[in-house]
């Protein structure tokens, strides 16, 4: 008997099955002569099928002109609910990965290395010396004024009595200047110190301390022994489907969130895993052919604890490095695209000796097509990143180098390289590239479709597209038709909003006629300025044109074990789905633009998003103005489609906005920019900054620690506090530096935080008749900044009781707001 043996793709699993080979999850069958005749009777079928298609397409047509709209509709979505193929010209694709033996990667410690140090005794009380910097609570940089008759024990009780003070500093009352002596406490005390007149100093000496290790409890997932990192699809809002078009699928809640989870296997494959790595210089050769002298498991950032690799102090930091991956490739039907997440900061790109491109910006994708470079094995992917940093020109938000070796204030340990998902797509040689969803409405998503490959441009009038709206049982609601590059109108009818209480999503469903087909989804909302309740109130962002209060954290989305990267999906989730738990609803993302992953769960938590625009947090200057356009640009075009999303922060406090002096991009001409980017969205000058006196944005945004400010809503602007709080209790074994945390008023105990924390909201509720928003800041402890609601490692520090206190106060300022 006659047998064929074939391998067959799995939908939804795909497994790494050895460190060395990265494939899918497949199964091998073997046929008799009586598979054979069913496959030739298959065959049939699916001719059957494609002419049943064309007839389909024609009696679409006919319905929708000559029937009742619901009878067009229900004849339509009958027709679509049975089988109907197309062949779209591409076949799945078999990638083995060549990776380094796992046995080569290893967690290092993630804490700061600053906290691991042989014991230091205590120094001598010297004269005239001082150690500037780094001055504690309860004193700060004015330091405590003494009684007179205080001695410089006092100030040594003092520091002995302040967790975290490691030397005081103390000042005669014969030259202090004022009524007593004056101590300051000091939570480092680096090197010899200086000379200062009337300043006198003590080192209180530490104990030998190891570093803190306070990995998230989602760090024990990551292990390239046991499979690759962060497997999940990394476009959810736009899932392509060559084996099946949106018509062949059951669309409903179910389906769609194992789909935006998982993919189609036929159409990608995930590069994440264990990459070879090396340190180089500018100005080295790619090192084509070579295998490099270590490994780093990518996606996490080269200073990352769950990279391997991360360097043990500031002075070891790799700005210069290469990332090589070996593979054999099953090529299949159809075109390849190449896709980087971000990478932060500059990339080249070769495959097989050649260079693809180069991409400057640390954190917005690009992608490049590897059709015709790609062989069936020995297939090499090189890298080469430069990072600088903070040393650089360019907006790098909270990054600091110095932070690794010498963690504070509000900077933290950078994140350079590879810190989002690599992959490879399959598409037909025409296919969709890009979406542009404005779902700025309570009725109507208007969709604008790119499409991509040999001679798109001739073929973008002939191509026409379908769209299909469908409910979140699957059922089908609307349909339109266009073209490429032009933008469609769909009106849903009954349409349910997307909202913070019932984030309604729908499914669309786009295919072209010549076979690509993708799936993505909208949330139908407006928020737009509008009266206020009162003649005098001002002016209220309304949620689908209802006064919805916006309280929410300040969220710098950074991890303990991955810095920029999430260990998991289901750690990227929980940053998102832990809000309601405390009664709040929105989310203000701080200088970072995080993966699309992390908008899709706010889209399906219904958690409102104030995207930050990534600054350059100090060291500005006129070369950062262009680098800050084109990151702009890329961030807005990139996330906008996110219904979370309702606002963009242009600037943040002084961080860069003062090198902005030369039209067109000037402070005014950049928020003109952003309104031209997102029209449909509200836009914040400048979150806390001179610039927000300027008054030209929607938004008056004010600052003010740790109690709440009190800003004014106008005729043109609505009012939001953009940054409280910063209370913080500090919590033994969940610390980045060990006795190192700090906050802008410390609490006792998660009790006494929730407290004062609930003194704070009822404030608030007090006057939400002219304030519309407020951002608690912030989420999670983070580095040696311990004002989260969180530790760093995502535990609480809250009771039970606690936290639904909290929850309670947040719900009362909303519903104060709804009471107007």
């Amino acid at each position: 008997m006659r047998r064929v043996r074939c391998t067959v793709p799995h939908f939804k699993h795909m497994t790494y099955l050895h460190h060395r080979n990265l494939h899918f999850d497949t199964a091998p069958i073997d046929f008799d002569q009586e598979a054979i005749d069913a496959l030739s009777e298959r065959s049939a079928h699916l001719l059957r099928r494609r002419l049943r298609n064309r007839i389909t397409s024609f009696v679409f047509t006919l319905t929708m002109h000559f029937l009742p709209r619901q009878v067009a509709l229900f004849t339509f979505a009958w027709l679509a609910s049975s089988e109907m193929g197309v062949s779209t010209g591409v076949t799945a694709t078999k990638i083995t990965a060549h990776r380094p033996d796992a046995s080569t990667w290893k967690r290092t410690t993630c804490g700061s290395p600053a906290g691991s140090h042989p014991a230091v005794p205590p120094g001598p009380y010297t004269i005239g010396i001082d150690f500037p910097g780094s001055d504690m609570p309860p004193c700060g940089s004015d330091g405590c004024i003494l009684n007179q008759s205080a001695t410089p024990d006092d100030c040594e009780t003092l520091c002995n009595t302040t967790k975290g003070c490691v030397a005081y500093i103390f000042a005669p009352a014969t030259c202090s200047g004022k009524s007593g002596p004056i101590c300051w406490v000091k939570s480092a005390a680096d090197g010899n110190g200086k000379k200062a007149t009337c300043r006198n100093s003590r080192k209180m000496g530490n104990p030998a301390s190891e570093a803190a290790d306070i990995p998230s409890q989602w760090a024990a997932d990551v292990d390239p022994r046991r499979g690759q990192p962060l497997t999940q699809y990394p476009r959810p809002q736009m899932v392509r489907s060559t084996t099946r078009k949106p018509s062949e699928m059951n669309l409903n809640e179910e389906t769609v969130h194992a789909l935006r989870d998982e993919g189609d296997p036929a159409t990608w494959n995930n590069l994440n895993g264990l990459w070879e790595w090396q340190p180089t210089t500018a100005d080295a050769p790619p090192p084509f052919g070579t295998t490099l002298n270590g490994s780093i498991l990518v996606p996490f950032p080269v200073e990352s604890c769950l990279s391997g690799v991360a360097p043990g102090s500031s002075s070891a930091v790799v700005m210069h490095m290469w990332y090589r991956l070996t593979f054999d490739a099953d090529l299949g039907q159809g075109n390849t695209l190449l896709h980087f997440g971000a990478i932060d900061w500059q990339s080249k790109v070769y495959v097989n000796k050649q260079l693809l491109g180069n991409h400057t910006g640390g954190y917005d994708g690009f992608s490049f097509d590897v059709t015709k470079l790609l062989q069936a094995h020995n297939n090499e992917l090189l890298v080469y990143v430069y990072d600088p940093s903070d040393t650089g020109a360019q907006p790098n938000g909270k990054q600091r180098i110095a932070a690794i070796s010498n963690p504070s204030g509000d900077t933290y340990t950078p994140s350079s390289g590879i810190w989002q998902t690599v992959w490879l797509e399959h598409v037909p040689a025409q296919y969709i590239r890009a979406l542009s969803i404005d779902q700025a409405s309570e009725t109507t998503v208007t969709v604008g479709v790119v499409v991509d490959g040999p001679h798109a441009a001739e073929h973008s009038n002939a191509s026409e597209l379908s769209f299909t709206v469908y409910d979140a049982t699957g059922r089908t609601v609307a349909v339109a038709t266009g073209q490429p590059n032009v933008n469609v109108a769909i009106t849903v009818p009954s349409p349910q909003l997307w909202s913070t209480t019932s984030p309604y999503l729908y499914t669309l469903g786009i295919s072209m006629d010549q076979g690509d087909s993708v799936v993505a989804y909208f949330g139908l909302r407006t928020f737009a300025l509008g009266a206020g309740h009162s003649a005098t109130s001002g002016k209220r962002p309304l949620l689908n044109g209802n006064f919805t209060f916006m309280a929410g954290f300040l969220d710098q989305s950074f991890w303990p074990d991955g810095l920029y990267t999430a260990p998991t999906d289901e750690a990227l989730a929980f940053d998102v789905t832990v809000v309601p738990t405390f009664g709040l609803n929105m989310i203000r993302l701080h200088q970072k633009i995080n993966p699309e992953r992390w908008y899709y769960h706010a889209d399906k938590t219904g958690v409102v998003v104030f995207q930050d625009m990534v600054q350059k947090y100090g060291g500005a200057s006129e070369a950062t103005v262009a680098f800050f356009v084109s990151d702009m640009t890329a961030a807005i075009l990139g996330r906008k489609n996110h219904p979370c999303i309702v606002q963009f922060e242009t600037f943040n406090e002084g961080d860069c906005w003062t090198v902005f002096k030369t039209k067109p991009y000037d402070v005014p001409g950049i928020v003109s920019l952003a309104k031209e980017l997102a029209p449909t969205h509200l836009i914040d000058t400048d979150s806390g900054g001179k610039a927000n006196d300027l008054h030209i944005g929607d938004v008056d945004d004010i600052h003010s620690y740790p109690a709440p400010g009190d800003p004014a809503a106008s005729s043109t602007q609505y009012a939001m506090v953009g940054e409280f709080g910063g209370l913080g209790a500090f919590v033994t074994g969940k610390e980045w530096l060990p006795h190192g945390c700090f906050a802008y008023e410390e609490a006792a105990n998660g009790t006494d935080q929730a407290n004062k924390y609930i003194a704070f909201a009822q404030q608030i509720a007090s006057r939400v008749d002219h304030l519309s928003a407020s951002v608690y800041t912030q989420t999670t402890d983070l580095e040696r900044e311990c004002d989260g609601f969180l530790n760093y490692d995502r535990t609480t520090k809250f009771t039970a009781a606690d936290t639904a206190a909290i929850k309670k106060a947040n719900e009362a300022i909303i519903e104060a707001g709804k009471k107007l």
